[in-house]
């Protein structure tokens, strides 16, 4: 695929494809019967903090629904206030973290 996007060069190196980066963001978390995203699973939610951050980065952050990315972080808080991967699991550091970041 890098072969077949060209790429202009400027002075700091070649240009970035931001629309391209930006799509694959996107798809990678709205697709829902790929294999990658069915074995990620369990780290969902820093899979949300990871593309937060890259679409961040990109100036795409306004690409994401603010409103269901808050919606999905919170509904994976569990009683004892931390958060876990995903739906249901159980809590952890790790996902508390990135839930904190996100929100």
């Amino acid at each position: 695929l890098a072969t077949s996007i060209p790429m202009k060069a400027v002075a700091s190196g070649p240009a970035l494809a931001r629309a391209l980066h930006r799509s694959y963001i996107l798809r990678v978390s709205s697709d829902t019967d790929s294999f990658e995203f069915q074995v990620s699973e369990h780290l969902r939610l820093s899979g949300v903090y990871w593309g937060a951050c890259a679409l961040h980065l990109l100036g795409e952050l306004q690409s994401l629904d603010a409103a269901q990315v808050v919606s999905f972080v919170r509904s994976c808080q569990r009683g004892c206030g931390g958060f876990g991967g995903n739906l249901g699991h159980d809590a952890h550091m790790l996902y508390t973290l990135s839930a904190v970041q996100v929100l």
